[in-house]
């Protein structure tokens, strides 16, 4: 029996109206199959496709999506294969966003009224993958923030931004740096390349890198939050407030030269995390309210539109480590100074969360729903790299 149609979400009602097609779990992943009680069904990639193409204009209508629905719309609009910035001049608004961004409930009025133009630094076609493609690969996976790549941020509501602030990424930081699939410090690279080389040595593979989501606030070690909210406030706020900012940011940098001086970006990356995490709260506290940026405003503006409402410890990009060659001294990523060498294959067709690629951990842990895991057990994963290989048991398990 069909699915009653007042149960459908906003999305599958939209794609019954258009194509006259219900969700089924009865429907295989490639090819059609004949019911006796349903008649033909198409397969799952056909029902996919056509959802895809029927959230857009279930967003425009208002009503709310999930996280695959959100993700639909973003790769609509980025023509499905692209790296996802957008045109240039293009604005960048009314996006449904995680309330996570900024949890504090006076703010999210500020979050929705947000506006942003970013300009693409280049056109970069990231092709559509399937996990099936990989069956056999081992991988490995490590943690990546939601910081967006491949663009510049120019501008914030009303304000042209004095100095365009780099979007570095992020999860699509493979797809913008050619030789190079993830960039962090010293040791977390080191003991990524140690495990891939120890991979390599039993398979004979280089193994895949699939990197999984961290929360809304996983970008703020990166430099581009603090950043956006000191370049906003060089370029929005009057001669007095930018005194009184710069009289802030001594406490924290007191080598400071000064809003929009020469050199200050660079004082600001290079100052430790400690310092520059009091700086971005000091200015959130003491700032956003005359004329300033709040914190969650800036992470909101240097986010990933992909990624505004998806799920922590989803995956969504596949690369592959080159487990034979050194790691790279100079990753040219300010936040992040050694590189993995390697290159990014795809973008996913199909999202997964990372514990329904790794059936070990999720049993030792004891994970009741691998699909939607505890946060407990996503600090976990922080604590260092894990292994695992795309058996054909598991895409089985998968649905493919």
């Amino acid at each position: 029996m069909a699915k009653p149609q007042g149960l459908l979400s906003p999305v599958e009602r939209q794609t019954y109206e258009a194509f006259g097609m219900l969700p089924d779990p009865e429907r295989l992943g490639v090819l059609p199959r004949y019911s006796k009680k349903k008649g033909l069904l198409a397969p799952q990639f056909i029902y996919d496709t056509a959802q895809a193409i029927s959230s857009p204009a279930t967003a425009a209508q208002g009503y709310e999506l999930g996280p695959q629905e959100a993700l639909n719309v973003a790769m609509t609009a980025t023509g499905g294969s692209s790296v996802g910035t957008a045109p240039k001049g293009a604005l960048r608004s009314g996006l449904q966003f995680d309330p996570r961004f900024d949890p504090r409930k006076l703010e999210q009025e500020r979050l929705k009224n947000l506006k942003t133009v970013v300009e693409p630094t280049g056109k970069i076609e990231v092709p559509v993958v399937s996990l099936a493609n990989y069956e056999g690969r081992p991988f490995i996976t490590s943690m990546s923030d939601r910081t967006a790549a491949g663009g510049n941020l120019v501008k914030i509501n009303d304000v042209a931004l004095n100095r365009p602030v780099g979007l570095l990424g992020g999860q699509d930081y493979m797809f913008n740096n050619p030789g190079q699939v993830w960039a962090s410090a010293q040791q977390p690279v080191k003991q990524l390349l140690e495990n891939a080389k120890v991979i390599k040595g039993v398979t004979g593979q280089d193994p895949l890198y699939i990197p999984w989501r961290m929360a809304p606030t996983g970008g703020d070690f990166a430099h581009m939050t603090g950043e956006t909210m000191i370049t906003y406030a060089d370029s929005a706020l009057s001669k007095s407030e930018k005194t009184k900012v710069n009289k802030e940011i001594k406490q924290f940098i007191p080598s400071w030269n000064g809003l929009g001086a020469e050199g200050s970006v660079d004082q600001f990356r290079n100052a430790p995390d400690k310092a520059r995490k009091a700086l971005k709260n000091a200015l959130d506290k003491n700032f956003r309210d005359s004329g300033g940026l709040s914190i969650g405003e800036a992470r909101l503006a240097v986010a990933d539109q992909k990624q505004l409402i998806a799920p922590d410890a989803g995956i969504m990009n596949v690369g592959e480590i080159f487990a034979g060659n050194p790691m790279i001294q100079q990753s040219g990523h300010p936040s992040y100074p050694r590189g993995v060498p390697g290159q990014g294959l795809g973008r996913l067709e199909q999202q997964h969360n990372i514990f329904e690629l790794l059936p070990q951990v999720t049993q030792a842990r004891g994970v009741p729903n691998p699909a939607a895991p505890r946060q407990t057990d996503i600090r976990a994963l922080q604590m260092k790299p894990y292994a695992g290989v795309i058996t054909a048991d598991l895409l089985k398990k998968l649905g493919y």
